[in-house]
Parts: C-alpha cells; structure tokens; sequence
C-alpha cells in the first residue's frame, strides 16, 4: 500500500540523510557540470525520450555526463530520490507531493506526456469471459488495480469521466500488474487497469476495453529533480530538459528508427515490437496547476498526505528550454 511506500521512505531518510547529495560539493563551489547526473525511471513507454536522449548523445551534446538509472519498481525508485541517490528521476503525479509532504525536497519541472490526445496509456478491461459486461457491471463486481497509488486515481477519473459512481467501485488489490494480467486473462478477476502495451497485449487475447484515458489528460507523468539539484545546477537542469525536448522531436518525426529503443528499454512483449504505435511527444510544459492540485487533494482525502501544500512546493518554473 502506499501508507506502507511512505514508511519506507520515511526510514531511508533518517537512515541517509548523511549521505552525500548530488549538490553537496556544488553547494561550496559551483561547477559547470556534475559527474554525472543520475537520473531515475522506469521502464515505460512515457519515459521514451530519456532513453532516446541517451542513446542518440543528445546531453553529451550539451556537455552532460547523465546516467539513466531503470528501476524495475516505483518503490525502489521513489527510496533512490529519498536517499539523495538520484539528481532526478520521471514519475507520476503523486510521488512528489508525498514526498515533499514527508520533508524529501524534490518539484517537478517539467510535464513529458499526458493523454490529451488520441492515445490511450491506460485503460479499464473486461476479461475475455465478461466482454458483454458494462463498465458498471465491471467496477461493481470487481476492478484489479493497486490502492492508494496513482493508479487508483485514475480508475476513480475514467470512471467518473464515463458517468459511472466511483463511490462503488470494487477495487481488488493486486499490485504487480504482470499477475494482474494474468488473473484478468483467466478471469479470476472481472475487470482490471492496465498500462499499454500490456492493454494491446490484453485486447489481442480477447479482453475488452471498457474505457481508456485518451483525451482525457489524466495520466501526465512528469520530470522532477531534488531542490539541492536545482539550486547548485539551474543551467545544467535547463540543458536536460533541451536534449528531451530534442529527443521528443526526434521520435515524432523518426518513429520508426527509435522503434529499437522503445522495444529495448520499455519493456514491449514480443508480439508487438513490430506493430505497437510509437507514442506522439508533446513539447515539454510546466505541470498543470489544476492537475497537480487535484492529485493532491484526492491525496489529502484518502488521508495518505496530512500536510497543506502549496503548488509551488511541488512545483519550479523557469527550467523549460
């Protein structure tokens, strides 16, 4: 549960913080260039740009040293940051205002993708045995997903973006989503939310997709980096974020050449490596105050957070390129 992710951070704190941040030397002598910038994620179709960055020397090109560090789980990641292991890493919304509410100073800078297009990222299914049940039908008897998390959110927004009463939903806590797509195939669950491309993957198999997250602008992910990190290297934050933009562009106009890479590094299953839609990357933007907001107050309200923040504690402007 994400009370039981807080704990855990919360223990690294205590336990590293006299450990060395990226900006501890920075902070007595400013230099041009930390060796090198750490940088967090996981192994998903929204952080593409960073591994294209990386593999076409876009922030060598720019005088950076960064190291793309992929964690298999957002836990081990989100304990990473806390423990001053990481300059930055990409996220959902949620991460940062935990963390900021339990003193781990981070703020996000910069929003890489959202669902205000066509393109789905996430999506509520039926089991291939229940494809005649309604969204209602499925929510009421049983919806696979993950508590207390970002997910959960987002089932709660789909469902009410379809008139469907949220209130209801019928949430069954399985956390690791291969098992959660495994037990939808073989309808141990009714119904369950799932990322793409495990929701192509599920439709190919039969399942059927109630309702997606596409248009909607619900599933932003976004860029942060540790307050340390910004007050030691404001240039050097603005010069990653250019050689994302960059990549950004590069896989918009050269879908096919990053196909590789996206197959590689995102974790794509086999039988869609030559066919799965390369996803459009918008231009990097501030993360959206009604969103962050949101996100925070539903927060307060499942009481995972009981601290009043305020959108610029989560937040930096003036990083974009």
């Amino acid at each position: 549960m994400q009370r039981a992710l807080v704990g855990v951070i919360l223990v690294f704190v205590m336990v590293c913080t006299s450990l060395p941040t990226p900006s501890e030397g920075a902070q007595k002598k400013e230099t041009t260039s930390p060796q090198p910038i750490r940088f967090g994620t996981l192994p998903v179709l929204q952080a593409l740009p960073l591994f294209v960055a990386a593999d076409k020397g876009y922030f060598k090109e720019r005088g950076l040293s960064v190291e793309i560090t992929t964690f298999n789980s957002a836990m081990e990641k989100d304990v990473a940051i806390s423990a001053g292991q990481l300059a930055g890493y990409f996220g959902d919304l949620q991460t940062p205002a935990v963390l900021v509410a339990n003193k781990v100073p981070v703020r996000m800078v910069a929003t890489i993708y959202n669902t205000t297009g066509k393109q789905r990222m996430f999506a509520i299914l039926a089991s291939p045995k229940r494809s005649a049940s309604s969204l209602q039908e499925v929510a009421d008897a049983g919806l696979a997903g993950s508590s207390n998390t970002i997910l959960e959110y987002l089932a709660v927004k789909i469902l009410r973006a379809r008139n469907v009463p949220a209130e209801k939903l019928k949430l069954v806590e399985i956390k690791s989503i291969p098992i959660r797509l495994q037990m939808l195939l073989s309808d141990q669950v009714p119904g369950a939310l799932l990322p793409e491309p495990l929701v192509t993957l599920a439709e190919q198999k039969g399942a059927k997709v109630l309702a997606d997250d596409a248009g909607l602008g619900l599933s932003a992910t976004v860029l942060a980096f540790s307050d340390a990190f910004l007050k030691a290297y404001p240039a050097q934050t603005r010069e990653f974020l250019a050689a994302v933009e960059q990549a950004s562009l590069y896989i918009n106009k050269n879908p096919d050449a990053v196909r590789p890479i996206m197959n590689r590094q995102c974790k794509v299953p086999e039988t869609l490596q030559q066919s799965f839609p390369i996803p459009l990357f918008p231009k990097l933007t501030v993360p959206e105050q009604s969103q962050v907001m949101d996100v925070y107050r539903w927060l307060r309200e499942k009481k995972i957070i009981k601290t009043d923040l305020r959108y610029t504690q989560m937040v930096a402007d003036g990083f974009l390129p």
